[in-house]
């Protein structure tokens, strides 16, 4: 229970270190500063009618241009008694700075620092580097996480991430904002990621699906809905990444109250760590241990400690054709996915009027998605799931790009649709390599998919940057990728109701004998459809079987012992 309540919390931290630079980077509205002469008291005029005098409009929207203000003397046009300014007047660049409005928004390091403009590619460049972190980090510290243990990994990611963004608060240069993020961004991915994998290491293959998806119904959603407006309560971006990052700092009581992954501890020959922790579950439990079992347990530990494969990295992934395949795809899915996802949370800050309520509506959509992705799992399995979702995320982004962008009702509609798609495919994705790879590889696998991922990262700011041309530019390029991604993704296996594999020769031989359309919920064939079947019956009787023993000797059935029996 201690570590699902942990991964409660690292969803809601991880919502925050992802998105929390997008509000310490908002571009709040603007226009060029007016002279200081505008504002002498015997002139009398209103901020209101000083802008009129000197920032031309649009002449399409009719809004104030950001960028441009008029080139004349305001000193004789004010002393000529003009009623207004003349359109044919000639326009210059902000030679006086800007002002913002901050009657909805807050001062951020945009508005701090005037990254607007001709710097407006700033925020977009500090975002994408911050990702390049993650992307340069991420296989080093799932490999990390393989080789020294999940815990240590989970600590000291959250402690260098906080510190980092704590520092971040206090810079005043571009130079210094984006390193100390660039830091950032080498943790947020590591830190989630492996607690994702320590949970399910100790969770069965029933309860997968709740145990993954709960956390990120409730907590990540909460993380996202209260983010934007815990930003415009403080009022300030620097106190906000303090707030944010100084959350981190709890992961330093992990190691009194989290118990490393057994799984891990087992497949490197710590065969007594290992007994201590089973035992210690087995008491919460009101079970206990017999000294055949704990015997069982050294006999095996001691075997995986001489193996070659408990030294296994990513590229063990890619020397058989099926884990090579296999893990090919699982790349593709997630740079997609995060291409799409990412894009689509990014891009709210252009749809509706008011940000944090775009932001808002945007992130509650993940706890209907969340929910129905636990329903859809389990009814129609993983891989149609995240292949369909995709496409007809896809669909609806083209849907956008096809429609004038005047159309705000309809674009926020079928926004909220392709993000409620998206995030159900996300859910399904980050589960995927999980379930596909083995023990002995998974945190050096999904840590270099996951770095994959992050080039999308780096991508997505400049995608959505793209509708400064046109609106339906990024929902095009989000919307093929996605059609794309989703095409691909039936050559995953189907891993519904299946054992974790352990060691590389798992990886390779489980999931095997499954067509396309294979569905085990709906009974679908195959011409290895009945064998297939017949296989998931026995295997249903054999845990009946076990647990029936168990019950009766109150030893716990561990899971080599089933392999035992179904093989």
């Amino acid at each position: 229970m201690m570590l699902f309540m942990i991964n409660c919390y690292i969803n809601m931290i991880y919502a925050f270190v992802y998105f929390g630079q997008l509000f310490m980077t908002l571009t709040p509205p603007h226009w060029c500063a007016a002279p200081n002469e505008l504002f002498d008291s015997d002139l009398n005029l209103t901020l209101e009618q000083i802008k009129e005098l000197t920032v031309p409009k649009d002449e399409t929207t009719g809004k104030f241009a950001k960028c441009k203000m008029y080139q004349v003397n305001f000193t004789q046009v004010v002393g000529g008694n003009m009623s207004g300014p003349d359109p044919t007047w000639p326009n210059t660049t902000c030679i006086n700075g800007w002002t913002y409005d901050f009657s909805l928004y807050y001062p951020t390091i945009t508005s701090q620092l005037n990254w607007v403009c001709e710097e407006d590619w700033k925020p977009s460049l500090s975002q994408s580097l911050f990702f390049v972190g993650a992307f340069m980090a991420s296989p080093v510290l799932g490999w990390a996480s393989d080789r020294w243990g999940r815990l240590s990994i989970i600590v000291a990611t959250n402690v260098m991430g906080g510190a980092a963004g704590v520092a971040s608060a206090f810079t005043n240069s571009f130079v210094a904002f984006t390193s100390l993020r660039f830091l950032v961004g080498m943790t947020f991915d590591t830190h989630y990621t492996v607690v994702y994998i320590l949970l399910l290491e100790y969770v069965s293959s029933e309860y997968r699906t709740i145990m993954a998806n709960v956390p990120i119904m409730i907590f990540l959603t909460a993380g996202l809905c209260v983010m934007p407006w815990l930003a415009l309560y403080l009022h300030d971006w620097s106190t906000f990444a303090i707030v944010i990052h100084a959350l981190q700092f709890i992961s330093l009581s992990f190691p009194w109250v989290v118990p490393e992954s057994a799984r891990w501890l087992l497949s490197k020959g710590r065969t007594k760590e290992t007994v201590d922790i089973i035992t210690r579950a087995a008491h919460m439990n009101k079970k206990s241990l017999t000294p055949e079992l704990i015997r069982e347990l050294e006999e095996f530990g001691n075997k995986q400690k001489n193996a070659k494969n408990t030294q296994a990295t990513a590229l063990d992934l890619l020397k058989t054709p099926v884990l090579r395949l296999r893990f090919h795809v699982l790349c593709v899915m997630w740079l997609v996915i995060i291409l799409a996802y990412d894009g689509h949370v990014r891009n709210s800050e252009h749809i509706g009027s008011n940000v944090f309520v775009s932001f808002t509506l945007v992130g509650f959509v993940e706890l209907p998605a969340d929910f129905l992705t636990m329903v859809l799992v389990e009814k129609v399995g993983r891989r149609h799931t995240t292949s369909i979702t995709l496409v007809l995320s896809g669909v609806a982004c083209l849907v956008i790009a096809a429609i004038p962008e005047t159309y705000t009702t309809s674009i926020m509609a079928l926004a909220v649709t392709g993000r409620f798609l998206i995030t159900m495919s996300i859910n399904v994705g980050q589960q995927y390599p999980v379930e596909v790879l083995p023990t002995v590889a998974r945190g050096s696998g999904a840590g270099l998919i996951h770095t994959l991922g992050n080039l999308s990262g780096f991508i997505s700011p400049y995608v959505v940057y793209l509708s400064k041309i046109g609106h339906y530019l990024p929902y095009t390029i989000l919307g093929l990728v996605s059609i794309l991604g989703g095409s691909i993704c039936v050559l995953l296996p189907e891993t519904l109701n299946q054992i974790l594999p352990d060691t590389l020769e798992d990886g390779e031989t489980f999931f095997t004998g499954q067509g396309y359309c294979y569905n085990p919920c709906a009974g679908s064939r195959n011409e290895d459809g009945d064998r297939e079947l017949e296989h998931h019956t026995y295997i249903d009787s054999t845990f009946q079987a076990l647990i029936s023993t168990a019950e009766n000797t109150k030893r716990i059935p561990q899971e080599e012992e089933v392999r035992e029996r179904v093989a």
